[in-house]
């Protein structure tokens, strides 16, 4: 559990960091961090890449949605300066070995499982924006069909 706590405390300030790359400024960067750690925290509790994937950036989009409306700025504050540090880098790094030293099919390999992380952070994201703009009609507008 310690570990796990320390693992997510480096990510937090890998987070916050790429807030102060990205031109973070004040409590932006605190809040990075902090998304940033509770992301790396929630998917350390999941066994296998692609889960733990999703459940990543299922945290740091809800929590990026609930910080910009706190803060009343863009997810954009927020969301590139998390996502950053969860994108696969390791994979691409070994990918890029691997075609280096000729093995195709293992890079190959290597690139349809980054593709797949990517794609479920993605899908995260893209479901996390959906259903807060469908809950959003809904409250606003409940009179009128939300299908519409």
């Amino acid at each position: 559990m310690i570990i796990l706590v320390l693992k997510a405390l480096g990510a937090g300030i890998a987070c916050a960091m790429c807030s102060i790359r990205f031109n973070g400024r004040g409590k932006d960067i605190v809040v990075a961090g902090f998304i940033g750690f509770m992301a790396a925290l929630g998917m350390g509790f999941f066994e296998g890449l692609y889960t733990r994937a999703f459940v990543s950036g299922l945290i740091y989009s809800i929590l990026s949605e609930i910080f910009a409306r706190i803060e009343k700025k863009p997810v954009a504050v927020y969301l590139p300066a998390v996502l950053v540090p969860f994108v696969p880098g390791k994979l691409t790094f070994y990918m890029m070995g691997e075609f280096v030293h000729g093995d195709r099919l293992a890079a190959m390999n290597r690139l349809s499982e980054i593709m797949s992380v990517c794609g479920l952070i993605a899908l995260a994201i893209l479901l996390t924006q959906t259903t807060l703009r469908f809950l959003s009609k809904m409250i606003h507008r409940p009179e009128e069909d939300p299908f519409l």
